[in-house]
C-alpha cells in the first residue's frame, strides 16, 4: 500500500486488492516500539495485556491500479507482499490502523517512485503470486526469490466466503481504515484507505504452510518470527480500494 498519499477530497490512488493472506504473529511491544512513527502506540486485542503486539506478513494481488485516475502501462497488475504492525494513536482521536515495516513488489519503478516521494519502505524483489481453486478450497501460492533461496506461502480457503462478526478476530486484523507513515522529517502522516467489508475464505493455521526466513527478508529484529509459531491466519476475498489523501 502507498502511504503518505498528497492531495484530499479525492482517491490518490485506486485500485483492486484481491486474495489477501494474513498471517499473524503476537510479539514483545518493546520489539515494535522503534520501529513505530511519532504519536503511535502498539494495537492489541481487548483481552491481551500489556506488552504485546501484533505484527502481519500480508500477500495480496494488487490489480487495475491507476495513481490519480492514471493507470501506468505494465505497472497495473502485480503481487506485494508487505509486513506490517497494528498500532493505535496515543492522543486525540485514538484512530487504529496499520503501519508498515516493508513492502515488497516485484515491479523496481514501483519501489523507486514510493521510496523517493512517499517515504515508504518498498523493495523490488522477484515474486509472484497465483490463485487457483483447488476442490472445495481456493489456494493462493506465492514465491519469492531472494538470496539463495526461494521464500514461499500456500494458503488454503474454502471457496464458498463468509462475514466474520465485527468482534471477531478475523476483523480486528483485516478491517483497518487508517494507515500511518512518516513524511521526509520524520513526522507522522495519516491516511485513510476506503473499502468495503471484507468476507473471507474460511481458513486455519493447519491449512497454512509457510518457509519463509523473516530475518533474510527484513533483517533484525524480524528474524525474531522465525523462532516463533503464528497466532492467526485469514483469506480475505479483497475488493475495490481508494487511497484517501495525508494528513499531519
Amino acid at each position: 500500500m502507498l502511504g503518505g498519499m498528497l492531495g484530499s477530497g479525492t482517491p490518490f490512488l485506486t485500485a483492486r486488492w484481491l486474495d489477501l493472506g494474513l498471517v499473524t504473529w503476537q510479539i514483545p511491544a518493546e520489539v515494535l516500539r522503534p520501529h513505530l512513527p511519532p504519536g503511535l502506540e502498539p494495537d492489541r486485542l481487548a483481552t491481551d495485556p500489556e506488552g504485546v503486539a501484533y505484527v502481519s506478513f500480508v500477500a495480496f494481488r494488487f490489480l487495475d491500479t491507476k495513481v490519480k485516475g492514471i493507470a501506468v502501462p505494465l505497472h497495473t497488475d502485480f503481487p506485494e507482499v508487505n509486513l506490517r504492525a497494528y498500532v493505535r494513536e496515543t492522543t486525540g482521536q485514538r484512530r487504529r490502523g496499520v503501519t508498515f515495516i516493508a513492502e515488497l513488489v516485484p515491479k523496481p519503478a514501483i519501489a523507486m517512485v514510493a521510496n523517493l516521494l512517499y517515504h515508504e519502505h518498498y523493495r523490488a524483489v522477484t515474486m509472484d503470486c497465483n490463485v487457483d481453486e483447488v476442490g472445495e478450497f481456493r489456494r493462493m501460492r506465492v514465491n519469492i526469490e531472494l538470496g539463495e533461496r526461494t521464500h514461499a506461502m500456500t494458503l488454503l480457503g474454502h471457496r464458498a466466503p463468509v462475514m466474520p462478526a465485527a468482534e471477531s478476530t478475523e476483523h480486528f486484523f483485516k478491517e483497518h481504515e487508517w494507515g500511518f507513515g512518516r513524511d521526509g522529517d520524520g513526522e507522522l502522516v495519516v491516511y485513510r484507505v476506503h473499502h468495503p467489508q471484507w468476507q473471507v475464505y474460511p481458513t486455519s493455521l493447519d491449512r497454512l504452510e509457510l518457509a519463509v526466513d523473516f530475518g533474510e527478508l527484513y533483517g533484525e529484529p524480524w528474524g525474531v518470527l522465525d523462532q516463533l509459531a503464528p497466532v492467526h491466519v485469514a483469506f480475505a476475498v479483497g475488493s475495490e480500494i481508494a487511497v484517501y489523501g495525508r494528513e499531519q
